[in-house]
């Protein structure tokens, strides 16, 4: 069974490396969010915003996004550009 395993999937290091995570203040950031995207993108660090000292929000990559809804089992709905 685990041959059948390892033959399907291969191991990538970065699987199961620590994420790289920034925290950043919201007001902060305004200042430099293309730095935070940068990093998502790119790098695939995340930048936690806080708000009055607490976690509010995250900035990762897309394609981050997209592997965590997929792995919640969650569909993506966009909105309407106009509401």
């Amino acid at each position: 069974m685990y041959t059948m395993y390892a033959e399907r999937f291969s191991y990538n290091p970065a699987m199961t490396a620590p994420k790289i995570e920034h925290e950043e203040r919201i007001a902060d950031v305004r200042n430099s969010f293309a730095d935070a995207v940068g990093r998502a993108r790119y790098s695939d660090e995340a930048t936690v915003l806080t708000s009055r000292g607490k976690r509010v929000a995250v900035i990762v990559s897309l394609d981050f996004y997209e592997r965590a809804l997929a792995a919640l089992g969650e569909e993506r709905v966009l909105s309407d550009p106009k509401s």
